[in-house]
């Protein structure tokens, strides 16, 4: 799987950049943060929680994984399961924009990816 190019990656970047921080306030509010990662063809975005029962201080838990598929242009969705397992978001798996799955994850009608913002 070949990463991003440079020019992609800043341009999805911004987008992520966006959702997150339009969140952010909310998450703040309740004890947490959100943040993402770059890995190949994907971007993960997660929420950080404190944690005393951990030794860095902190736990991530997953919120979506938007994976562009480069030989046909599309981006998948997947959101963590209790299992710890990605699964295939069954609504609207592929799109054909990052900024179609990003509004997917953010609209979250299946209250699957912001499991533990959503519960406080």
């Amino acid at each position: 799987m070949m990463a991003f190019t440079e020019t992609e990656r800043k341009k999805y970047e911004h987008l992520v950049a966006n959702l997150i921080e339009s969140r952010r306030r909310q998450a703040t509010e309740n004890g947490f943060d959100l943040s993402y990662i770059f890995d190949n063809q994907s971007i993960e975005l997660f929420e950080i929680h404190p944690s005393t029962h951990n030794e860095q201080g902190f736990f991530h838990s997953s919120v979506a994984k938007i994976t562009f598929i480069r030989t046909t242009h599309i981006w998948k969705i997947s959101w963590m399961r209790g299992s710890l397992k990605w699964q295939v978001y069954r609504i609207n798996s592929k799109v054909n924009k990052l900024s179609e799955a990003l509004f997917i994850v953010n609209e979250d009608q299946d209250g699957c990816f912001w499991k533990l913002s959503s519960a406080t």
